[in-house]
């Protein structure tokens, strides 16, 4: 009967054994939240860096529409204006045909003609955005006007336009011709 008592295991043994796999498996689950915690972070590093590159893709894509669209803006106005420059030399022979037209040809159908094109090409390029510089009893602007002449004048103050020699022209902001202009220097000193 020993030989079977030999043969089983003592309670106390299995005691010991049951605590040491408990044991065991509680380290086992206590490291696995650390190697878990630990991927998670790196995971939520790689996210953050994923979420700031894809912020600064969308700004930079959010610039370049931007600025694509101001220079194609900027290349549309730059070559309006080109045209217009070369369209003014037309503009100022139609005012002098306009202003020398004997009256007594006015009603023909061909002075007609021309006052008309005239006409529409003002307004064709005023929609355009073309605006006439110069006018007399103006205040004298370097920017706008080129001043050919400084005469006394007791009808104008000093430093205003007098006469327009030929308009100048502004499209927006940009001058495309300065008018040439006579400007008064006052009334004439009498002394």
């Amino acid at each position: 009967m020993q030989n079977s008592d030999a043969e089983q295991p003592k309670e106390t043994d299995v005691q010991d054994e049951k605590l040491t796999e408990e044991t065991a498996g509680e380290e086992e689950i206590n490291a696995a939240p650390d190697a878990v915690s630990e991927q998670l972070a790196a995971e939520q590093q790689k996210s953050a860096e994923y979420l700031d590159l894809l912020q600064r893709t969308q700004a930079d894509f959010a610039n370049f529409k931007r600025r694509t669209r101001q220079e194609m803006a900027d290349t549309r106005t730059n070559a309006q204006a080109a045209l217009i420059e070369r369209l003014l030399p037309v503009l100022d022979d139609l005012g002098r045909v306009m202003a020398s037209a004997p009256p007594e040809l006015a009603d023909h159908s061909w002075a007609q003609g021309v006052m008309l094109a005239s006409r529409q090409l003002s307004n064709t390029l005023e929609q355009l955005g073309l605006k006439e510089l110069g006018v007399p009893g103006e205040p004298f602007d370097p920017y706008k006007h080129e001043a050919l002449l400084r005469a006394p004048s007791t009808e104008y103050p000093e430093d205003t336009i007098v006469q327009v020699v030929r308009p100048g022209y502004s499209m927006g902001e940009r001058i495309l011709r300065p008018a040439q202009v006579f400007v008064s220097s006052g009334p004439v000193d009498q002394a």
